[in-house]
């Protein structure tokens, strides 16, 4: 038996004549064949459907040539249609009919777990898939991922996130408000990287985060916005308890503007000053709303 599609089905002919009345050919388990696991990864991999319900299949039986057919497998493809699979039921963009026992709920289950720590070479693989889809749907399986010590599968989510550009930031914006504090870092770092000013908002405001490094993530993410950043700063600034740890990330972000842009510097330089002052929580929210107002009616920049 060869791995090909002969229709637009992913399921072998059956004899239908002999099923029962209200039973589909899909309800049916067609003979499994004797191909073996690493053949149908590929042929699967290369978009076969019907190669692709037979390795499921294998996997479902816990049988561990298609795990090690599938982690071996040097085809990103492989990884994108198996994650497209459980996300919305289709293979290779294509309508994926399966027999019945693998459409469960369990069957998804089982499948999710090649995405888990017991199988960090299929998940590096699925990462790297899921950054070339374009697709927002792919956010939240990468985020999910996140929950990992694994430093390198971290990276390369971060490579993935930043591949699927502005498609990811409504997800990632969201994420960033996560009570945890690892996954406020690394959205708010992608969001940097991707440079959407809808982020711009989240970002001015994790520099009031609680914890110190979600703090200092989202002020060098600002200074990638360049000068549009400032007016948020300095509007932050003038509107929020001065702490010494706005201070010191808002004087970084500023600080970077200035020293990049030498027009700012007759606006931004006071404020700074004040912040480093001993008074700094009474002077800085006066000199913060003077910078802006002086900003926009010199003209040097708009709000």
């Amino acid at each position: 038996m060869t791995p090909d599609d002969t229709s637009n089905q992913t399921h072998i002919a059956t004899n239908t004549d002999s099923m029962p009345p209200g039973q589909t050919a899909a309800d049916v388990t067609p003979p499994i064949g004797i191909t073996p696991p690493q053949v149908l990864a590929q042929a699967a991999a290369d978009g076969r459907r019907g190669a692709a319900w037979r390795l499921l299949y294998w996997i479902m039986e816990n049988d561990p040539r298609a795990v090690i057919a599938v982690s071996s497998l040097e085809d990103d493809r492989l990884g994108q249609h198996l994650l497209e699979f459980i996300a919305i039921g289709t293979w290779a963009g294509k309508p994926f009919v399966i027999p019945k026992p693998l459409r469960s709920a369990h069957a998804r289950t089982r499948l999710r777990t090649l995405f888990l720590p017991g199988a960090p070479a299929v998940r590096l693989q699925a990462v790297k898939a899921l950054g070339r889809v374009g697709d927002a749907a792919a956010v939240p399986a990468l985020l999910d991922a996140l929950h990992t010590d694994d430093e390198q599968l971290g990276s390369q989510i971060f490579v993935a996130l930043v591949q699927l550009g502005h498609v990811a930031v409504p997800a990632l914006i969201e994420a960033s408000k996560s009570n945890s504090a690892w996954m406020r870092w690394h959205c708010l770092r992608a969001l940097g990287e991707i440079g959407d000013t809808r982020a711009l908002p989240i970002l001015v405001r994790s520099l009031c985060d609680k914890d110190h490094s979600v703090a200092w993530v989202g002020a060098k993410a600002l200074a990638l916005f360049g000068k549009q950043s400032v007016i948020p700063v300095l509007h932050l600034l003038s509107s929020t308890e001065t702490t010494p740890w706005l201070v010191e990330t808002s004087a970084y972000v500023l600080s970077n503007q200035y020293r990049s842009n030498p027009k700012l510097k007759p606006y931004l330089e006071p404020v700074i000053q004040h912040m480093r002052g001993v008074a700094y929580q009474i002077a800085t929210p006066q000199s913060a709303s003077k910078a802006v107002a002086e900003i926009l009616a010199d003209g040097v920049l708009k709000e």
